[in-house]
C-alpha cells in the first residue's frame, strides 16, 4: 500500500540556485536547557574534542531532531528539555522544536522562516507517529521522497506493510562511531538491514511504488484464480457423482417434484373434505359450533353482569356512609347545640367569650357557617334511605340472573361435550377406513418435500459454480492488463541498474584518492546484488583485514551514495554525519595520511556540490598540521572544561543577578 507523494511547494524567490529538492541542510541546533548552540555552515563541517565530552551526543540528539529519539542517552542529556533547530529542507527553511520525549504521541513543532515578514507561513504541530500526518510524513514530504509502506516480509508481497520512516532514511545519513569500522548503515542488526535494502531498492529504483502495487495486485488476482480452480475442481468432482451436473436436468426434476407435491398437497386435502360427508357428521358440526357461540356469549354476559353487581355493592356502602353521618348531623345538632367552649380543646387555656365579637366565632375567630335545619336532615335522611332501598332491589335481581346464566353455561358445557364425543365417534370410523391412504400421502409429502429441498441446495451450488466461471473470465481479463502495465511501467523505469554501476564507478574513485593498502590484487569494487553491500578487491566487507580499512572502504561507500544520488537525482536527504573518522588510525606515517586524504576528499567533494550536499565530520583531535590545513571548516570544539550540555551550576542564577545589580 502506498501513499501518494503531495505535491511539492513552489519554490521561494529567495532559494538559492544550487538548491535541490533533496537537501536537507542544518543551519542552527539549540538544546534548550543544555546551554549550547551549534551553528553550522554548508558544505564540511569539523566538530572536534577529547572523548566523553559529548561529540556522538551531538550526533545521536541530531537524529533525535529529524527522526526517532533514541534510548540510552547519557544522563547529562536529562537537562535538555527540547531540541530546537533550524534547517533547509529543499528549498524552504524551517524552524523545528522537538520535545525530549519518547513518546510515540509528542507533538513537534514546526513553522516556516521566511525573510518577507509580510507573507503568510505555515505553523503545524504534528505527532511523532501513530497518525495520518506525522513528522516523519512532513520531512519526507519537503524533501520530496516517497512516504510508502513496504512488505514486511520481503517473501510475501501481499502481506502486511511497514512503512519506511524518516529514520530509516536517516540510516544512510548518520554513522556513528560504532558503526563507522564494524557495520555497514547497520546491516548486522536484523530489522535495520532489513530497512537498509529497502532504502537501496527505493533510492536505485530497483522498489519503484507503482509498479510494487501492480505487482502486488497481480499476485491477488493470481492467488484468485488458483482459489476457483480448486474450488471448480472440487465441485465438478462432487456434481459428477450425482445425476444433476447438467443445470437442465436439475431444471426438470425439480420441477416434476414440485408438482408431484402440490398434487400429494390437493389429494390430503380432498380426504379431510371428504370426511363432512359421513352421515349426521355435517349437522354435528353445525350444532357444535352454535353451541360454542351461545357458551361465549353466556360467559361474556356473566362477565357484564359481575362487575354491574360490583359497582352497586360500592353504590351502596356510600349510601349508608352518607345517612350515618346525617344521623351523627342531627343527634349533634339537637344534644350539643347549648355547649360553650371555656377551655381550649387544643392547648387547655381558658377562653374568654367576648374576646372577639358576637357576629364571630370565639374559638377560631372566624364567621360561623349557616347550619342546615333540622327538618332538613331528616327529608335528606328520608331521601337516602330510599336509594338504599331500591339499590338493594337491583341487586338482587343482578344476582338472580348471575345465577341462572351460571346454570345455562354448565348446561352448555355438558352439551358441547355430547357433541364433541359424538363427531369425534362419527369421525374415527372414517379415518380408520382410510388410514392406509392418509399415511402414504403424508410419508409421500415428506419425502417430496425433502428432495425438493436438496435439488434446491444443488441448484444453488451450480449456479454459484457458473457465476464463479463467469467471473474466473474476468479475473483473467484484469491479469492480463495487470501485466501489460507492469511491462510498459518495466520499459519506462529507471536504469536501476545504471544507477548501481555509476555508485560503484564512484566508490571506486573516491578509494583511490584515500589511497587504500594494497590487498593482493586489482582494487575493484561492486555492489552485491543480493545483500546490497559493498565487495572491495573480492571481499565482502566483513572479510576486509583491519578495522582502519573498514573505515575507509564506509567513509567512500557513504560518500559515493549521496554524490551519486545528487548527480543522478535520486531521492536521498542530502547529509552525512560522520562520527569518529580517526578512531583506528594513528598520528604517524602512514595513517597520518590515511587521515589527511579522508579530510582532503570530504572537502573537495562539499566544495563542488556546496550547497546540496552537508558533510559534518566528527572526531578526535587531529595532528597539528591536519587541524591548521582545515581550520576554516571547525565550527565546534569540546573539552573536558567546556563539555557539550552545560550543566547548570547551583547559584549561578543568584550570582549573575548580583554582578548585574
Amino acid at each position: 500500500m502506498t501513499r501518494p507523494t503531495p505535491a511539492p511547494p513552489e519554490p521561494d524567490e529567495t532559494a538559492s540556485a544550487t538548491s535541490h529538492p533533496h537537501r536537507l541542510e542544518l543551519i542552527k541546533v539549540d538544546l534548550v536547557g543544555g546551554g549550547r548552540v551549534v551553528e553550522f555552515n554548508p558544505g564540511l563541517n569539523l566538530i572536534i574534542g577529547d572523548i566523553t565530552t559529548g561529540k556522538t551526543t551531538l550526533v545521536r540528539l541530531i537524529r533525535a531532531l529529524l527522526g526517532t529519539m533514541p534510548d540510552g542517552l547519557p544522563p547529562e542529556v536529562d537537562y535538555v528539555d527540547a531540541i530546537r533547530g533550524r534547517v533547509m529542507l529543499g528549498s524552504r527553511a524551517w524552524q523545528l522544536y522537538r520535545p525530549q520525549t519518547t513518546t510515540s504521541d509528542a507533538l513537534v513543532e514546526v513553522s516556516e522562516v521566511h525573510p518577507d515578514p509580510d507573507r503568510e507561513v505555515i505553523a503545524l504541530r504534528l505527532p511523532v507517529a501513530r497518525a495520518d500526518r506525522t513528522y516523519s510524513t512532513f520531512l519526507l514530504d519537503q524533501l520530496r521522497i516517497p512516504a510508502i509502506s513496504v512488505p514486511q516480509a520481503r517473501t510475501e508481497p501481499t502481506g502486511t506493510l511497514t512503512p519506511v520512516t524518516m529514520t530509516d532514511w536517516l540510516g544512510y545519513c548518520i554513522i556513528t562511531g560504532d558503526e563507522l569500522d564494524t557495520e555497514v548503515f547497520g546491516h548486522k542488526r536484523q530489522w535495520r538491514n532489513l530497512k537498509r535494502r529497502w532504502v537501496f531498492e527505493l533510492t536505485y529504483g530497483y522498489y519503484e511504488p507503482e509498479l510494487a502495487r501492480l505487482n502486488a495486485q497481480l499476485r491477488r488476482v493470481e492467488l484468485q484464480l488458483g482459489s476457483l480452480d480448486q474450488d471448480a475442481a472440487i465441485r465438478e468432482k462432487f456434481l459428477a457423482d450425482t445425476p444433476f451436473a447438467d443445470a437442465g436436468v436439475l431444471d426438470f426434476r425439480l420441477s416434476a417434484c414440485t408438482a408431484d407435491l402440490e398434487q400429494v398437497i390437493a389429494q390430503r386435502r380432498a380426504l379431510g373434505t371428504a370426511a363432512g360427508e359421513v352421515p349426521g357428521v355435517q349437522e354435528l358440526r353445525q350444532t357444535l359450533l352454535a353451541t360454542r357461540t351461545r357458551r361465549a356469549e353466556v360467559t361474556d354476559r356473566l362477565a357484564r353482569l359481575e362487575a354491574q353487581i360490583t359497582d352497586l355493592k360500592d353504590l351502596r356502602r356510600q349510601l349508608s356512609h352518607q345517612s350515618a353521618r346525617l344521623t351523627r348531623a342531627i343527634v349533634a345538632d339537637e344534644w350539643l347545640v347549648d355547649f360553650d367552649f371555656i377551655v381550649c380543646p387544643r392547648c387547655g387555656n381558658d377562653i374568654e367569650a367576648a374576646r372577639t365579637t358576637p357576629h364571630l366565632c370565639y374559638l377560631c375567630l372566624q364567621e360561623p357557617r349557616p347550619a342546615p335545619s333540622q327538618a332538613q336532615l331528616l327529608t335528606e335522611q328520608d331521601r337516602i334511605a330510599s336509594q338504599i332501598s331500591e339499590t338493594d332491589e337491583v341487586i338482587e335481581g343482578r344476582q338472580k340472573a348471575q345465577e341462572s346464566l351460571k346454570q345455562e353455561a354448565e348446561r352448555l358445557d355438558e352439551l358441547i361435550t355430547d357433541l364433541t364425543a359424538n363427531l369425534d365417534q362419527r369421525t374415527q370410523a372414517f379415518i380408520s377406513d382410510r388410514a392406509n391412504q392418509i399415511e402414504h400421502h403424508a410419508a409421500r409429502q415428506a419425502q417430496l418435500e425433502a428432495e425438493i429441498q436438496r435439488l434446491r441446495e444443488y441448484a444453488t451450488l451450480l449456479r454459484r459454480h457458473q457465476e464463479q466461471l463467469a467471473g474466473r473470465g474476468a479475473l483473467e481479463t484484469q491479469q492480463e492488463e495487470l501485466r501489460a502495465q507492469i511491462q510498459r511501467r518495466e520499459l519506462s523505469q529507471l536504469d536501476a541498474e545504471g544507477n548501481v554501476l555509476a555508485l560503484e564507478r564512484r566508490i571506486l574513485e573516491y578509494l583511490h584518492e584515500l589511497h587504500i593498502p594494497d590487498l593482493g590484487q586489482e582494487l575493484t569494487v561492486k555492489i552485491n546484488r543480493k545483500t546490497y553491500l559493498p565487495e572491495v578487491a573480492g571481499r565482502s566487507f566483513d572479510e576486509l583485514s583491519s578495522q582502519g580499512l573498514k573505515t575507509l572502504v564506509n567513509i567512500a561507500h557513504a560518500l559515493a551514495h549521496h554524490t551519486v544520488a545528487i548527480d543522478r537525482n535520486l531521492p536521498l536527504p542530502g547529509l552525512l554525519i560522520l562520527d569518529g573518522l580517526s578512531a583506528n588510525s594513528g598520528h604517524e606515517g602512514f595513517d597520518l595520511d590515511r587521515v589527511r586524504d579522508v579530510y582532503r576528499l570530504l572537502s573537495r567533494v562539499t566544495d563542488q556540490y556546496r550547497g546540496v550536499l552537508q558533510v559534518i565530520a566528527v572526531d578526535n583531535e587531529l595532528a597539528r598540521n591536519i587541524l591548521f590545513e582545515f581550520a576554516d571548516r571547525v565550527i565546534l570544539t569540546l573539552t573536558q572544561d567546556d563539555r557539550l550540555i552545560r550543566i547548570p551550576q547551583a547559584g549561578a542564577g543568584d550570582r549573575a543577578d548580583e554582578a548585574d545589580g
